[in-house]
């Protein structure tokens, strides 16, 4: 699985993690972010997603794109405190 993301004019691409308690991993320069919970579904646009993008909107860095959070509300398709289809 691969989801590919357009941030700034640089295409990311989001991958399966081999980290054994981590889901997903994206390379930003040399860093690779990894982020996800194993055995947790990303489901945008649910009550669930909602309450995601509500807790994780105070994190600090959520904008910073070498932060875990920031791929995760990507993912979630979070703007604001809410999750989009």
């Amino acid at each position: 699985m691969n989801v590919r993301f357009q941030v700034n004019g640089k295409t990311y691409v989001v991958r399966r993690a081999n980290h054994p308690n981590k889901k997903f991993k994206v390379h930003v320069g040399k860093d690779t972010i990894l982020f996800g919970q194993k055995g947790y579904r990303i489901n945008p646009g649910t009550s669930k997603g909602d309450a995601y993008c509500a807790r994780s909107y105070g994190i600090k860095n959520r904008d910073n794109i070498k932060s875990a959070n920031y791929w995760s509300r990507k993912m979630w398709k979070c703007k604001g405190k809410k999750s989009k289809k």
